[in-house]
């Protein structure tokens, strides 16, 4: 009981009432202020030097917590609902990278927002005091870190008004939440510019990038980099960016949050990239000559950059807000009232264009229900019948469209590939018809013009073996900025003549295959488009690196295809660079399909089963599927020698398997790239094998993420690592084949 009434005494003892916070007026003053002044008893001195030493002001503790509860809360239930919505995988409009930053920008929201409800409901329970930070014993009494009692029935949580806890709380999860939506519009710039281009960089996604530069700096911030926000001194005197000034109730001397306006500028040079390109679609689709396809495809790249300007709209305003808190002098007044909205409130802001998604989808269900519900047909064919005396009909169902149904994001991807895939039948048509004029000119049988018309390719194809003589055919479109570039087309004309390649049947096949079947390859991130029959050809997206490689190898190419008819090196029919009204490239390779039949079976066997096998670590599940292994024997030294000679890694051999029964007829003795039948152990199988993606020279990018994989990935099995010299991987590959192949 007496101790009771010493703390009732102590309570109505004090000079200051809750919700006062002191400053320092001087360097190294405000733990003072702090620590003396806001003690629950002053004397008459320590309350005058107070004054000289302090500037203390007392705020509106309700509406304080009031503004940060309510919207603390908020957030927390927006952010939540969005986090259960990615664990349930929801369908979503954005890249997989975009969705991954604005998936970790939302947890680190949830987190940020748990501190302004700890905060609101303890203060609103009793007061926090300004005072020196404090822990509660079982008795509730609350006792500063040398043991001291400080006051009693204070709330369980107070600890959360200490700098060292409130500080970096607030600064790591505000700021790391920031950097997710600064790397979220950098990617979104990046896909803008390049949509069909891979989410990696030297063979690691683009995510563990952004990982390794968001929690490093938000840490940086938080604790500062000689961690000294962790003593409680310097804390209190720390330049103090993500918690709103309600809270803080001081300003930064003068200072700007610097990392801040570097991010503001960053977003605005992004978005003046995504304003560029919404412009340049709009001037696309003035242009009177383009098809159907191609204008649902410019509005569907203005309609997707349209749906980011919500979320962008909500990030721009919360950095204004917080700036201007920032910046301003720390009163309590109605301004810094508004500004703390764009804190408690962050989480809500940003998960906004979620949360309306969910209530347009909701409300979109409702209204194809109510369309296709018996009651609305009935009541719409009455209304019909009853004008005019005309007759009931009942109504027609929709008319389909002219392919599947995708989203904004995947109309995007398509529209440079969908203009690449235009141009290339054009120039195809345009080589095939000069190509026949001269068969026509040359006179003789059909044989002799073609043999002649050969042997005029093949030396053609040889000018370009001295570097003077190469050159490209550059195709520039009349009504826009867009060209194609057709790479050494005197050389692959001639190459798609070696390979037996019919021009007609792969112009008819690049025009009746849908650029909406356009995949991403699982490994490389490059996209893939088969062709409809699955066998007449594949356009691959690569890179520029690979561009420049297929030139250099070229003529060793030409000589080592012509010198072994039989190669399993994957027949290339083309090699393409597209250049949009941007002025940014994609650039594309046409090469055979080896997942499809041989042209000499023709009737359906099935899917086929395809192993991507690069080595005893990377087989694909062949090993898996075949224990003993398949008795194949290929011929692949003399190509991979031949790889090896040319510097080039990371190629793979693709192998297709079809189970057949036993009355298929026997394929043609046409090698093995037309397919061969083997018997296994029980069952006959038809196989197709090929040696894909040579295009991958030993560079120092490869180098170095040969040496990050063996470092960060494999430390002690270096063996795993795919990436190694030439040499050493035309060997390991060799081996392998030979230990798997070689039995049956």
């Amino acid at each position: 009981m007496a101790l009771d009434m010493l703390f009732d005494r102590a309570f109505a003892a004090r000079r200051y009432p809750p919700g006062t916070s002191c400053t320092g007026k001087h360097l190294n003053a405000t733990s003072f202020c702090i620590d003396i002044c806001l003690s629950k008893e002053v004397d008459d001195v320590t309350l005058e030097r107070c004054g000289e030493l302090c500037d203390c002001v007392s705020w509106h503790r309700g509406s304080v917590d009031l503004v940060i509860g309510i919207l603390g809360c908020a957030s927390f239930c927006a952010c939540l609902l969005v986090l259960v919505m990615d664990l349930c995988k929801a369908r979503s409009t954005r890249s997989p990278a975009q969705c991954a930053c604005l998936r970790w920008s939302n947890f680190c929201n949830l987190l940020y927002s748990v501190y302004f409800i700890g905060y609101a409901v303890s203060d609103a329970w009793t007061p926090m005091w300004d005072g020196p930070c404090s822990m509660q014993d079982p008795r509730g009494v609350s006792k500063d870190l040398l043991g001291g009692v400080l006051c009693r029935h204070a709330s369980p949580l107070c600890f959360l008004n200490c700098c060292i806890v409130a500080v970096p709380w607030l600064e790591f999860w505000g700021y790391a939440s920031y950097i997710w939506n600064v790397m979220w519009i950098l990617d979104l710039a990046r896909f803008t510019q390049q949509p069909l281009a891979p989410e990696k960089v030297l063979g690691i996604p683009l995510m563990v990038y952004y990982h390794l530069f968001t929690w490093p700096c938000a840490a940086m911030i938080a604790l500062d980099p000689d961690g000294s926000r962790l003593i409680t001194s310097t804390c209190r005197e720390a330049k103090i960016v993500m918690m709103p000034c309600v809270l803080r109730r001081q300003t930064m001397g003068g200072d700007l949050p610097w990392f801040q306006v570097a991010g503001s500028v960053v977003i605005a040079m992004a978005v003046a990239v995504m304003a560029m390109r919404y412009m340049d679609v709009g001037q696309l689709l003035s242009n009177g000559a383009r098809s159907q396809r191609r204008e649902r495809l410019l509005l569907a790249v203005r309609a997707y950059l349209r749906k980011q300007g919500l979320h962008f709209f909500c990030l721009s305003l919360c950095s204004v807000l917080i700036f201007i808190d920032t910046c301003r002098a720390c009163e309590d007044d109605a301004g810094n009232y508004i500004t703390a909205v764009a804190f408690a409130g962050f989480g809500l802001l940003l998960s906004l264009d979620r949360l309306l998604t969910i209530y347009k989808k909701g409300r979109t269900h409702q209204e194809s229900l109510l369309e296709a519900s018996p009651l609305r047909r009935n009541s719409e064919s009455l209304e019909l019948g009853s004008s005019g005396n005309i007759p009931s009909i009942p109504l027609a169902p929709p008319v389909p469209d002219d392919g599947p149904v995708s989203t904004d994001f995947a109309e995007y991807r398509l529209l440079d590939f969908s203009a690449l895939q235009e141009q290339l039948i054009q120039f195809l048509r345009d080589e095939e018809l000069q190509l026949a004029q001269q068969r026509n000119l040359s006179g003789g049988s059909p044989e002799q013009a073609e043999k002649a018309q050969m042997a005029v390719l093949r030396a053609s194809a040889r000018l370009d073996d001295n570097p003077d003589a190469q050159w490209d055919w550059i195709i520039s479109s009349a009504n826009s900025e867009t060209a194609l570039t057709v790479m050494a087309p005197r050389s692959f004309t001639y190459l798609r003549r070696l390979a037996g390649l019919d021009s007609q049947v792969l112009l008819s096949e690049l025009l009746h295959t849908n650029v909406s079947d356009l995949r991403v390859a699982a490994k490389s991130g490059s996209s893939l488009l088969c062709s409809q029959d699955n066998r007449t050809f594949v356009l691959k997206t690569v890179s520029r690196s690979e561009v420049r490689q297929v030139r250099q190898m070229l003529p060793e190419w030409r000589k080592h295809l012509e010198e072994n008819p039989k190669s399993l090196l994957c027949r290339i029919y083309g090699c393409f660079s597209f250049r949009n009204s941007l002025g940014y490239y994609l650039y594309a390779v046409l090469m055979d399909c080896l997942t499809g039949l041989p042209d000499c079976v023709t009737e359906d066997l099935g899917p086929a089963r395809v192993f991507d096998i690069k080595s005893e670590f990377q087989d694909g599940g062949f090993r898996r599927c075949f224990p003993r292994g398949l008795r194949l024997e290929p011929p692949v030294a003399t190509d991979l020698e031949f790889l090896s000679s040319l510097g080039v890694i990371d190629y793979s051999l693709l192998l297709s398997v079809w189970e057949i029964s036993s009355d298929c007829p026997e394929l043609a003795q046409g090698g093995l790239s037309s397919g061969r039948i083997i018997q296994g152990e029980d069952r006959k199988y038809l196989v197709r094998l090929g040696i894909i993606d040579f295009l991958v020279h030993w560079d120092v990018r490869k180098r170095t993420e040969s040496a990050l994989k063996r470092t960060c990935l494999h430390p002690r099995h270096s063996e795993r690592v795919t990436i190694t010299d030439p040499v050493g991987y035309a060997k390991r590959q060799l081996q392998f084949l030979e230990s798997v192949f070689g039995r049956g």
